[in-house]
């Protein structure tokens, strides 16, 4: 990719997130999770890759299991291999 003078590719992972001009980069390159991506006989920044941070992966969503109020479980009225909503109780007036 050609980028006109002073843009720089901004990854995360596969993704191209950003085309950055140069009060961006310096934004960027500030964060603790952006790694510069230098050429090596120049040393001059070529792309910035942004790297996951914290370790929040393993803490559950604030909704839960997406998948909690549905399934594919063969019931009388379910064929096989289809998913279905699960049936809910009535909610009790207040």
């Amino acid at each position: 990719m050609h980028l006109s003078k002073g843009r720089i590719l901004v990854s995360a992972g596969p993704r191209i997130v950003e085309i950055a001009g140069p009060e961006r980069v310096r934004q960027l390159l500030a964060a603790p999770n952006a790694v510069a991506v230098r050429k090596r006989k120049t040393g001059a920044i070529l792309a910035i890759q942004l790297l996951d941070f914290g370790d929040n992966l393993r803490i559950s969503s604030k909704y839960g299991n997406p998948q909690k109020l549905s399934h594919n479980s063969e019931t009388p009225e379910n064929p096989p291999r289809v998913w279905t909503f699960k049936r809910l109780e009535p909610h009790p007036e207040s």
